[in-house]
């Protein structure tokens, strides 16, 4: 017992040796990752100062400006934009999305465009085209904006200058006037004696004579007779024509084009396609000067819609606000003049062709003359149908009347003849069968 007693401080001892023994080989270890972790982190701060920074996006501030664009509307629905309509593809469209792109304007902006302070300065239906058009919008100036823009919209569309304006510049509010053009198979003009044909071509005499009928609308007039829903003492009827004018006739494939192009200060729905109407009743010889003073009056009068197939926009002035804030030299004027050579070329390449096929496949305005002479010119009596005036209309109107009332009789007489039947049968409950017992 003693002796076992005696053994206790060396046990102890052995004990206590060991344990330190396992704890410096426990702590090797772990002092040599903490070190190779040292170590790495060293090298990795060492390569990230070595290694160059990636590049920073520059930042540009957004800037308002006009946009001035042309663009054939064949295949698309029009010019307006709807962000959430994915079906049905617009002008819009292309020119924002290769704005997004481009990085000119946002996503967001791009979503909602009235964050962009976006305006369009004249709207365009379905199929519609347009020479020279304008959107006013904030975005941001980056290097060759134009030339990156143009590479992603397609062929059919154009941009021809992005300009620095006013803050508070607004396309559509801004605009002092417009032109628009209608282009027209010369075949229109034929005399009602001749034949029409595409092979028709209008000589120097008709160019002088359609001219001189054009220049009857310059000033102001009361339109009232070329719209729907305006009354003679609206004086919204009332609008300011500057220039009407028929160009010099052209070929394109086999058929005789011209362009008849108007400026006006504005323009109510259809005006155009009834002055041009007007103009082709009285050069075939369906109606007379006399008929076209008569609009300017008070009556209602028969004036015919010319097709709508070749009217387009031409372009949109900015005379007075060009004059207040760009004749200093500080900013540049919208003057579509400058670009001239290029927008002729653009129609000729883009815009003339698209109505040219579909005048030669699809035949409007032959189709449309064909009708002409079912109106009479002159003054709308209330209730009686405008196409039965003339000998014609009036013989094609009791025709339909007259085919009207044979229907109608035939149908009183089947009904007739089917109650006859049904009464002659069972006990009238028209099914033919015996009525149930009681």
């Amino acid at each position: 017992m003693l002796r076992l007693l005696s053994r206790i401080p060396r046990i102890n001892s052995i004990l206590l040796t060991r344990m330190s023994s396992e704890s410096e080989s426990l702590k090797r270890p772990i002092d040599a990752i903490s070190k190779a972790d040292d170590e790495e982190e060293k090298s990795t701060a060492e390569g990230n100062v070595n290694q160059p920074e990636p590049p920073k996006r520059p930042r540009y501030q957004k800037k308002k400006v006009a946009m001035l664009i042309g663009y054939s509307g064949d295949g698309y629905y029009g010019l307006q934009r709807n962000p959430t309509d994915k079906d049905h593809r617009t002008i819009e469209d292309e020119f924002v999305e290769a704005m997004v792109k481009v990085d000119a304007i946002t996503e967001e902006h791009a979503r909602y465009m009235n964050k962009m302070s976006f305006q369009r300065a004249a709207r365009t239906d379905k199929g519609v085209s347009a020479a020279g058009n304008l959107f006013s919008l904030k975005m941001v100036l980056i290097p060759d904006v134009v030339e990156k823009i143009n590479k992603l919209v397609p062929p059919q569309m154009k941009v021809y200058d992005v300009l620095r304006t006013t803050g508070s510049f607004n396309s559509k509010i801004h605009c002092d006037s417009r032109t628009y053009m209608y282009l027209l198979p010369t075949l229109a003009f034929c005399p009602v004696e001749e034949i029409t044909t595409e092979a028709y071509r209008m000589s120097e005499e008709v160019l002088q004579e359609t001219n001189s009928l054009l220049a009857e609308f310059k000033g102001t007039r009361n339109y009232h007779n070329f719209t729907v829903g305006k009354k003679f003492t609206d004086p919204s009827s009332k609008r300011y024509i500057m220039s009407a004018e028929c160009g010099r006739p052209f070929v394109r494939d086999g058929m005789e084009f011209a362009v008849i192009t108007i400026h006006g200060q504005s323009f109510m729905m259809h005006q155009i396609r009834k002055m041009i109407g007007f103009i082709i009743a009285v050069v075939r010889g369906l109606a007379s000067k006399e008929n076209l003073q008569m609009t300017w009056g008070a009556d209602k009068v028969d004036v015919p819609k010319a097709p709508s197939l070749g009217l387009m926009l031409d372009k949109l002035h900015y005379d007075k606000y060009s004059r207040k804030y760009c004749s200093d030299g500080s900013r540049t004027p919208i003057d579509w003049s400058r670009y001239q050579e290029e927008m002729e070329r653009f129609k000729h390449e883009f815009i003339y062709p698209t109505v040219v096929k579909k005048e030669k496949e699809e035949k409007s305005m032959m189709m449309w003359l064909r009708d002409l002479h079912r109106h009479h010119f002159g003054v709308l009596v209330p209730g009686y149908p405008p196409g039965a005036y003339t000998g014609i209309g009036r013989a094609m109107h009791l025709i339909e009347l007259q085919r009207g009332t044979e229907a109608t009789e035939t149908a009183k007489e089947q009904r007739n003849t089917s109650s006859e039947e049904s009464d002659g049968e069972g006990d009238g409950n028209g099914d033919g069968e015996e009525p149930p017992s009681k």
